[in-house]
């Protein structure tokens, strides 16, 4: 999954609540899959936990839907008014977005520079480096939005679900809110299928509430394979593809 990560330390303005869900008000996903990414396969993003994920019986995803986000332009300008007003400011200072020196990430900073300016009239200074200084970047706490990433360590739900833990080193912009740390302790604690996936959604839902990140958009893979081809097995966390079994038959 690919998301925007906001820098939630004192003294940055994304760690207000308000410019955040401004910020998520204005951005359309499947606008962006469409302009921006144009891979086939990449499916536009709007919770934390991706759609592979398995639930108890379902797929996560059907067992604890999160409705599309709309576009709301005039809802993203009261937003903007109340952060304003929090943070007691006429105008918001430019913002940096963090993000790698590779093509793609040009273009695709490009486009929230051009999004956040002509609907909310903010502005976007753009920090391109190699993957190793963003990294670095990203662990020191120096920008303001980050364009970042996570790949599956393991086949389920909490491989993502705990990354926005208080204590998760990978939380790079430093989100903390305790209910979604109780959320992670009860799902990490409880044998029970059912308790464990709904403590999970739950604290996905408080993620997206607060605008914790900005989801964008989530990757997949497209294939073809001669139909005499069988017994060739796809993993969404181990080697891809594995022919451990696989043969041909006329």
């Amino acid at each position: 999954i690919w998301y925007a990560e906001f820098n939630h330390r004192p003294g940055r303005v994304t760690g207000n609540v308000h410019l955040r869900r401004a910020m998520s008000l204005v951005f359309d996903p499947k606008e962006y899959v469409s302009k921006v990414i144009g891979i086939p396969g990449t499916v536009p993003l709007y919770r934390l936990i991706p759609r592979w994920c398995r639930g108890v019986s379902q797929p996560f995803w059907i067992e604890h839907p999160i409705p599309p986000r709309s576009v709301d332009l005039d809802g993203a300008k009261r937003e903007l008014a109340l952060a304003k007003k929090e943070l007691g400011i006429a105008q918001l200072p430019p913002l940096v977005w963090l993000t790698d020196d590779g093509p793609d990430a040009n273009r695709q900073a490009e486009y929230f520079q051009f999004l956040f300016k002509s609907r909310l009239g903010i502005d976007l200074k753009i920090d391109q480096q190699t993957f190793k200084e963003r990294l670095a970047k990203m662990t020191a706490g120096d920008f303001d939005i980050v364009a970042a990433g996570w790949g599956p360590d393991y086949m389920d739900a909490m491989t993502f679900a705990d990354l926005f833990t208080s204590w998760n080193e990978n939380n790079r912009g430093r989100w903390k809110n305790q209910r979604y740390d109780d959320l992670i302790h009860e799902a990490l604690a409880t044998v029970d299928p059912r308790h464990r996936i709904d403590a999970m959604a739950a604290a996905e839902r408080v993620l997206i509430e607060e605008a914790a990140i900005l989801p964008m958009d989530e990757r997949t893979r497209i294939y073809v394979h001669d139909p005499r081809l069988v017994g060739v097995v796809r993993h969404q966390t181990q080697p891809d593809p594995d022919f451990t079994w696989a043969r041909f038959e006329p």
